[in-house]
C-alpha cells in the first residue's frame, strides 16, 4: 500500500487511505469502472494500431511506477482496467516491491518461492530468483500481455501443470505472433519478441525503451528492435516521407543531369586550360561518384518496388536506369525484367558483366530467386556474393555489401520462421 500510494498518474489507480479496523488491514483506492484489457479489446474488436496505442499508454503508466522506484511484478490483463472512454488503468500493486538499490534492498519473499500469476511471469520470476528481479521483469510481463491481446493466445503452453508451465516460461521460445495472426505488422512482432527475450540482457532494458518503440511505430519511425538493417531504415524513411521521396526522385534526375554537364565541362576545360587539370580531375571524380550514387539509390528503389509487386512504380523507376547504357545497374534491370526462364538468360547476364562485377551478379541473381520465392537459392547466391566481397573493401562495393548483409539477415529470419 505504501509503495502504491507513491504513484500519482492518470493511468494508475490511486490509493487514498489505509489503516487497521478491528484488527483488519484495509486501504481505500480509486474506483475504476470498466472491464479488463483483454475483454475490452475483444468486445470492441480493436485494430492493431488501436492495440498498440493502448499498450503505449499502459507502458507510460508502468514507466511512471519504475521512475518512482516501484516494480509491479504481477502485470496481466485483469490488472489493467479500461474505462468506457478507452483509458487503461493499472491496478493491484499487491505484489509491488522496491527497485533494488545495493545492499539496502531486502526481499520479504522466501528464496525460491514463486510470486505472481504464472502465465505472465518472467523467466527469472518462474525460477524463484527474486534477487534478479528488476524493471525488466515488468518488461517481460508487458510482452506477454502484448502477445495475448494481439493473438488471444499465450506465447507457449500454460494450460498444463504448474511445474510444466514454469518450465515452459524458463525454457521454451515463444511462438512467433505472425504464425498465429495473419497480416501482423512485422515491426509489432519485433517489439513483442524483444520484450519476451528469455535473457533480461536481450530485452528492452527499461519500460521506457518499450514505450519509446511503441511511440516510434505509431509515428511511422524505425523501431529500435529492428534498427540494424539499412534496407529497413530506407523503407521506413520512404514510407513516412512519400512526398519527400518524390522530391528525392526529382533530385536524382537533377544529379544525373548535373553529372553529364560536369563531364562535358571537364572535357571543355581540359582542352582550353591545361593549368586547371587538377581541378577538372576532381570535378570528374565527383561527377562520376554522383552518377554512381544516383544509380545505386535508384536501383534500391527499383528492387523495393519490384519485390513488392508494384509493377507500375518499378517500371517507372527502371526507366531512369535503362537510360544509363552500359552501366551494371542497367544490365541488372534488363535481366530482372526479362521474362525468359533463368536458364535461358543467366549465362548471358554473367557474360555481360564478366568477373569485374561477380559479387554484384550473384546478388542480382539472388534477387531473381527471391522474387520467384526460391529462398534457398536466393540465400546461396547472397552467400556467394558475400564471399566475393570479403576481399574487397573498396568504397564502390559498400552499397552492395550493405544490401547483401541485409538480404541475408532477412532470408535467415524467414528460414527460422
Amino acid at each position: 500500500v505504501e509503495l502504491a500510494a507513491r504513484l500519482k498518474h492518470p493511468n494508475i489507480a490511486r490509493i487514498y487511505d489505509s489503516g487497521i479496523y478491528q484488527g483488519l488491514y484495509y486501504y481505500a483506492m480509486e474506483l475504476i469502472e470498466g472491464m479488463s484489457l483483454d475483454r475490452y479489446i475483444e468486445r470492441h474488436d480493436l485494430t492493431q494500431r488501436q492495440v498498440v496505442e493502448l499498450m503505449r499508454t499502459i507502458c507510460g503508466a508502468v514507466k511512471h511506477a519504475h521512475q518512482n522506484g516501484v516494480i509491479h511484478r504481477d502485470i496481466k490483463p485483469s490488472n489493467i482496467i479500461v474505462t468506457e472512454d478507452g483509458q487503461p488503468h493499472v491496478v493491484d500493486f499487491g505484489l509491488a516491491m522496491n527497485i533494488p538499490k545495493g545492499d539496502a534492498f531486502k526481499t520479504v519473499s522466501v528464496e525460491g518461492e514463486v510470486i505472481g500469476t504464472p502465465a505472465y511471469m518472467s523467466p527469472e520470476q518462474a525460477a524463484g530468483h527474486h534477487e534478479q528481479l528488476d524493471t525488466r521483469t515488468d518488461v517481460y510481463s508487458l510482452g506477454v500481455v502484448f502477445y495475448k491481446v494481439l493473438t488471444r493466445n499465450f506465447p507457449y503452453d500454460v494450460t498444463s501443470s504448474m511445474l510444466d508451465t514454469l518450465r515452459n516460461i524458463q525454457q521454451r521460445e515463444p511462438i512467433r505472433p505472425s504464425k498465429v495472426v495473419r497480416n501482423l505488422d512485422s515491426d509489432i512482432e519485433a517489439i513483442v519478441l524483444k520484450a519476451l527475450a528469455k535473457d533480461p540482457a536481450h530485452r528492452y532494458q527499461s519500460v521506457a525503451e518499450l514505450y519509446q518503440d511503441t511511440e516510434r511505430w505509431l509515428n511511422g519511425l524505425p523501431i529500435l528492435a529492428k534498427s540494424d538493417s539499412s534496407v529497413y531504415l530506407l523503407r521506413k524513411l520512404v514510407a513516412r516521407h512519400r512526398y519527400t521521396s518524390a522530391v528525392l526522385g526529382l533530385l536524382l534526375l537533377i544529379v544525373l543531369a548535373f553529372s553529364y554537364v560536369s563531364f562535358d565541362l571537364y572535357t571543355t576545360t581540359k582542352k582550353a586550360q591545361r593549368e586547371s587539370e587538377a581541378t577538372a580531375g576532381r570535378l570528374a571524380e565527383e561527377a562520376a561518384n554522383n552518377l554512381a550514387f544516383a544509380r545505386q539509390v535508384t536501383l534500391t528503389f527499383f528492387l523495393q518496388a519490384w519485390q513488392a509487386g508494384e509493377t507500375g512504380r518499378a517500371a517507372g523507376i527502371a526507366g531512369f536506369l535503362l537510360a544509363e547504357r552500359a552501366s551494371k545497374e542497367e544490365k541488372a534491370v534488363r535481366f530482372l525484367l526479362d521474362e525468359r526462364p533463368l536458364e535461358e538468360k543467366e549465362a548471358e547476364f554473367r557474360q555481360a558483366l564478366a568477373n569485374e562485377h561477380a559479387a554484384f551478379v550473384e546478388f542480382v541473381i539472388g534477387e531473381h530467386h527471391l522474387k520467384n520465392d526460391n529462398r534457398r537459392a536466393a540465400t546461396e547466391a547472397c552467400e556467394r556474393a558475400r564471399q566475393l566481397l570479403r576481399s574487397d573493401e573498396s568504397r564502390a562495393n559498400r552499397w552492395l555489401a550493405t544490401h547483401v548483409r541485409a538480404r541475408l539477415d532477412e532470408l535467415r529470419s524467414r528460414s527460422s520462421d
